[in-house]
């Protein structure tokens, strides 16, 4: 069985009687239909674009603390020496943006250096 987790919704009335329409259709119930409509927007890649641009934006708004971004710039580093800039910037989980603010302290503090597309650890 899926797990499942309940919520409340509030709806405007416009949208509540576009609901309403599809209920039998689309759903048997008003909160069947608002499921469906959920996990269509969310599982059929139609809205991929949306929700990246979506997180992104979170990302860049709630930063994680300054300790678990070295915490795991370090433990990234522990099993290679070079890394994709872009698989650099999905697993320390920050907006791009703030990686470019940031790259210069990091390069610094970690003896880092960026060749192309890739962040490296400087032999020493």
């Amino acid at each position: 069985m899926i797990e499942t987790l309940r919520t409340t919704v509030t709806l405007s009335k416009s949208s509540m009687t576009q609901v309403e329409e599809l209920v039998g259709v689309f759903g048997n119930s008003p909160a069947a239909v608002i499921t469906r409509i959920v996990e269509h927007f969310f599982d059929y890649g139609r809205f991929d674009d949306i929700l990246e641009r979506l997180r992104a934006k979170k990302r860049s708004l709630y930063p994680p603390e300054d300790s678990e971004i070295n915490r795991k710039i370090k433990n990234l580093f522990k099993g290679a020496n070079r890394i994709p800039l872009n698989d650099f910037i999905e697993y320390i989980d920050v907006d791009k943006m703030y990686v470019l603010n940031n790259l210069h302290i990091w390069t610094e503090k970690y003896n880092l250096k960026i060749i192309e597309n890739f962040v490296e650890k400087k032999q020493t």
